[in-house]
C-alpha cells in the first residue's frame, strides 16, 4: 500500500522528519535488512546536526519522494539511505538535482557502508547520473547500467587509479550511455 509519511501541502521540518522515520523503524526493523542499515539509520538523528539549507534540501527531497507511488517503508529506506550518503560518502546535496539524489538513493539501498566509500567516486558523478536518467525512467534499469558502469570499472585491472582514469572512464561510459540503447547497456 501506497501511503505518504507527511500529509499532501503540509510544511514539515526535520524534527518531524526524524521522529517519523524513526517510528516507520521502530513498528518495521525488519526493512534495515543490511547490517550496514543500521548504521546508515543512526546518521537520522544527524540530520538534525546540518545547516539550514542542507535540511531544506533533505525536506525538498523527502517531499519529492513522498509523491511516488512507492510503499512507505521504501519511502523511509531511500530516507535512510541518503542519511548514509549524507554521513558515509560525505555528499553535499546542492550538487544534485533530486531526480539525482532519488537515483543514488535507490542505488544504494540496503548497501554496505564500505560499498558507499568505494564506488560514490563513480555513481555520484552528476553527468552520469544525468546520462542514465536522460536514458530510462524505470529505477531498476537505472540501477543495472549503474551496477555495470561501476563493475566494469573494477573489473579492469588498472595499475594506476587517480582522477584522470576516473575521468576518463567516467566519460566514456556516458558516451556509451547516450548512444547506446537501454537494453543494449544492461546485456
Amino acid at each position: 500500500m501506497e501511503e505518504r509519511l507527511f500529509e499532501a501541502g503540509k510544511k514539515f521540518n526535520i524534527e518531524q522528519l526524524v521522529s517519523r522515520i524513526n517510528e516507520i523503524i521502530d513498528e518495521k526493523f525488519t526493512i534495515l535488512d543490511e547490517k550496514d542499515d543500521i548504521e546508515k539509520w543512526n546518521g537520522i538523528p544527524k540530520l538534525l546536526l546540518l545547516d539550514e539549507k542542507t535540511q531544506n534540501r533533505v525536506l525538498e527531497f523527502v517531499d519529492f519522494m513522498d509523491s511516488l507511488l512507492v510503499p512507505i517503508e521504501e519511502k523511509t529506506i531511500y530516507i535512510v539511505s541518503l542519511s548514509g550518503l549524507i554521513e558515509f560518502g560525505k555528499i553535499s546535496l546542492d550538487q544534485y538535482d533530486l531526480g539525482s539524489l532519488f537515483t543514488m538513493a535507490d542505488y544504494y539501498q540496503n548497501s554496505s557502508i564500505s560499498e558507499i566509500k568505494n564506488t560514490l567516486i563513480l555513481v555520484g558523478n552528476p553527468a552520469l547520473l544525468n546520462a542514465i536518467r536522460c536514458k530510462t525512467l524505470e529505477l531498476d534499469t537505472r540501477k543495472e547500467i549503474l551496477k555495470k558502469v561501476v563493475n566494469r570499472f573494477f573489473e579492469t585491472k588498472r595499475t594506476k587509479i587517480d582522477n584522470k582514469t576516473i575521468t576518463k572512464y567516467l566519460n566514456d561510459a556516458i558516451q556509451q550511455i547516450q548512444t547506446l540503447d537501454y537494453y543494449e547497456l544492461v546485456k
